[in-house]
C-alpha cells in the first residue's frame, strides 16, 4: 500500500531555490545537506502537509545518472490543492510571481500558475479533492 509521495526536484541551485520556496511561497527548510563548498546541494522543505526535496542537478546526477542533463530542463509540475485561494493569488501577483492568471478548467476547477526560478510550473487550485 503507498502512503505517501514527495517530489524531488532538480534545480541550478539549491540556495536560490531556497529564495523562492521559503521567501515565496512560505516553506521551511526542514533538513539540508551542504556540498563541500558550503552551498546547499539538498533540502527538505515543509509547509502545512506538504513536503518538498530539492537537489542541486550535480548531486543529483550523481545518484541517479539516468537523469543526467547538462542544464535542468523541467518536465513535472506541481499541483497544490489550498483552502485561502484568493489570499494567495492576491499575495503571489502582488509579488509578480503569478505566470497563469485565474481560470476555470474544462473539469471545474479555478486555477493560477506560478513558476519558480527553474522553470517548474507550479499551479494552485481551490477545487475539492477528487
Amino acid at each position: 500500500m503507498y502512503t505517501k509521495l514527495d517530489a524531488n526536484l532538480m534545480v541550478e541551485s539549491v540556495d536560490d531555490s531556497l529564495t523562492f520556496y521559503r521567501d515565496i511561497l512560505g516553506f521551511s527548510v526542514i533538513a539540508s545537506v551542504p556540498n563541500d563548498k558550503g552551498a546547499m546541494q539538498f533540502a527538505i522543505l515543509e509547509k502545512d502537509k506538504l513536503n518538498l526535496m530539492l537537489q542541486d542537478r550535480t548531486s543529483l546526477i550523481a545518484d541517479y545518472p539516468i537523469l543526467d542533463t547538462p542544464k535542468v530542463h523541467p518536465s513535472a509540475s506541481l499541483y497544490i490543492m489550498v483552502d485561502n485561494f484568493e489570499q494567495l493569488y492576491s499575495e503571489l501577483k502582488a509579488k509578480k510571481r503569478v505566470l497563469y492568471d485565474v481560470h476555470t478548467t474544462f473539469y471545474g476547477a479555478k486555477e493560477f500558475t506560478v513558476a519558480d526560478n527553474d522553470g517548474y510550473a507550479i499551479t494552485f487550485t481551490e477545487h475539492k479533492e477528487i
